[in-house]
């Protein structure tokens, strides 16, 4: 049995107690529900009963106490409520880390996170985003920004080599604290489903706090809080009969004048202060269990979420009394006691002007805080993958001298295990082009993204695909996937000759990474003699450069470069056919390929072929 059988079994495990614990949760608040309803009843006859009794203050202390036994075990049967709905979340949580150790994409949870970036030089054809991606195997952030900070790990052109070791030190500390990770996920699922489509994303919140504040409050305030006062004075003087009330009628008008003149001050202030307090309620409940978490104090993670435990004010207790300041804005959920407030003071202008100042102070601290929140997401994601696939290993950085890669095992994390063939690959540095031929469908592409895949892993600070993988930096290029494009009117062959026009300009850039590029069936959109003569004349124009490069192609002839390009190394794949069956092993192998399998494929299904 493999490690990876053994964590399912146990994960499954974990599931089958969590659910006996949801069982329990649900029968205890069925028990509540049935405690409520005997209550209510009891209480409902006991006040009539005791009606004639009591006296006045007795009858009305005991109805005190009769609503607030039945407050109290409405909150115990919904903290009883929400304890099963976590347990829930936990449970659905364990699931999803044996879809994704199964590959099982129907069930696999995440946003659907959008990459826009059609000209990226390697996203696409390394499945990195999209349907059965590797955004989508990784992907547990909670918050869509989480998602796009992975992404951002995840199609990085520019790897920084001090960045991929911190990453990958952050990513092995958090992948040893399972419960934190499982636990910061239950939050966020529970705060997720308590919302509702109209309630406003972090990211709306956000652009709110950066647009420009609404100015130009004090001068009314101060007009509208002396007519306040006088009105005030004047309503005394008018009860004890010693002025006219025409006087507070003309004092409350020019009040509510200047009221309405400046009412445009304060629309959608309501609105703000009650999505803000909502959000910011659901948002505390993450970073409390940020802060309150233990993290060795000598460990990078420490270190890492050093804006989460400031001394002073923390950003719970700093989230608090911004709550407390957007409670009183939110009156208007009490249209009577709001309306008469707001005629005698001008408490909407005053607190329209406090949220706008707040805009100054909120914005920077939240932007950081989010900001590493979102970071920590992306690594918690990565983390996961490590934990889920305890047989992959970190990789090292610096090959061995005279080599540029050395792998083992290399596999394609995207391939279910029981279909999955692995294979060592080595570049050393003299010779650094590889020239890859094979029959169809004998995995020369699927090899190409299995490279270009780990490598990303890799530079993403996460475990690879292999037994061992030791690589220098780079950056990534390919041309495997090239579609035609019907909208810009560009055969397959031309938008290929562009892809490897923008390869060639990235190969020659003055960047201080060297390139690590991948083509696919070169220049397989045009004639065979057309065909030749290009590939022949590509391979000989980027040997040399400073880069590894990766070539497939079906034409055999091309091996013979070998002779003329020193850095060209040749290996295949290829096939075997027993009983009238064709057989692929998968296996990289030094040497042009022997054979090929076109016209017997064509012979299998029934073509003519001569």
């Amino acid at each position: 049995m493999t490690i990876k059988n053994i964590l399912i079994q146990q994960l499954n495990r974990q599931i089958e107690r969590i659910e006996s614990v949801i069982e329990q949760r649900k029968n205890l608040s069925s028990v509540y529900s049935k405690l409520r309803l005997g209550y209510f009843i009891v209480a409902f006859f006991g006040v009539i009963y005791t009606y004639d009794l009591l006296s006045g203050p007795q009858y009305v202390l005991s109805l005190i106490l009769w609503v607030a036994g039945f407050l109290v075990l409405v909150d115990r049967h919904r903290k009883v409520y929400e304890s099963q709905e976590r347990f829930e979340h936990l449970r659905d949580v364990k699931k999803d880390h044996i879809a994704r150790m199964e590959l099982n994409w129907e069930k696999l949870s995440g946003n659907k996170h959008a990459f826009s970036e059609s000209e990226h030089p390697f996203a696409y054809d390394l499945d990195l985003v999209g349907d059965h991606s590797l955004m989508q195997l990784l992907d547990s952030a909670i918050y869509e920004g989480g998602s796009r900070e992975l992404v951002q790990i995840l199609t990085n052109t520019s790897p920084d080599l001090s960045q991929i070791k911190r990453r990958q030190k952050l990513v092995k500390e958090l992948s040893a604290l399972q419960a934190f990770r499982d636990k910061l996920r239950v939050i966020g699922l529970f705060t997720q489903t308590h919302t509702s489509e109209k309630d406003w994303s972090l990211d709306r919140m956000m652009k709110w706090l950066r647009s420009p504040a609404i100015t130009g409050f004090m001068n009314p305030i101060i007009y509208m809080s002396v007519l306040s006062v006088f009105n005030i004075v004047v309503l005394i003087l008018m009860l004890n009969k010693l002025i006219t009330p025409w006087v507070l009628i003309g004092g409350w008008v020019t009040y509510m004048t200047a009221y309405k003149f400046n009412e445009d001050k304060c629309s959608g202030m309501f609105e703000t202060a009650y999505q803000m307090d909502r959000l910011l309620e659901r948002l505390k409940a993450i970073l409390l269990h940020i802060e309150q978490f233990k993290f060795k104090k000598e460990s990078e993670l420490h270190v890492f979420l050093e804006p989460f435990n400031t001394k002073g004010e923390s950003p719970v207790s700093y989230l608090k009394k911004v709550g407390r300041m957007l409670q009183p804005a939110a009156l208007k959920t009490n249209q009577i006691l709001w309306f008469v407030i707001n005629a005698i003071i001008p408490w909407d202008l005053f607190f329209a002007m406090k949220i706008e100042q707040l805009k100054k102070d909120l914005e920077p601290r939240l932007s950081i805080w989010l900001e590493k929140f979102y970071q920590l997401e992306a690594l918690n994601s990565l983390a996961n993958f490590a934990e889920l696939n305890p047989h992959y290993c970190y990789p090292e950085f610096g090959a061995e001298h005279g080599s540029l890669l050395q792998s083992k095992s290399l596999g394609h994390p995207l391939i279910p295990d029981h279909k999955k063939v692995v294979n060592d690959f080595t570049v050393e540095d003299e010779k650094n082009l590889f020239l890859i031929t094979g029959s169809n469908m004998a995995g020369k592409s699927t090899f190409l993204r299995t490279v270009g895949i780990n490598l990303i892993l890799a530079f993403s600070g996460a475990p690879v695909n292999a037994v061992q993988f030791k690589t220098g930096l780079f950056r990534v290029f390919t041309s495997i996937n090239v579609n035609d494009s019907l909208g810009d009117g560009l055969s397959h062959f031309y938008a290929e000759v562009k892809r490897l026009r923008a390869l060639l300009t990235a190969l020659k850039s003055d960047e201080e990474v060297p390139l690590f590029y991948f083509v696919d069936e070169i220049y397989k959109g045009t004639n065979n003699r057309e065909r030749f003569a290009g590939s022949s004349a590509f391979l000989k124009y980027v040997a040399g450069k400073r880069g590894v490069g990766m070539v497939s192609s079906h034409d055999l002839e091309l091996a013979d470069l070998e002779e003329e390009i020193a850095p060209l190394t040749n290996w295949h794949f290829a096939e075997s056919i027993q009983d009238g069956k064709m057989t692929f092993e998968y296996k990289l192998s030094p040497g042009p390929c022997p054979s090929t399998n076109a016209l017997k494929i064509m012979e299998m299904e029934g073509l003519p072929v001569s």
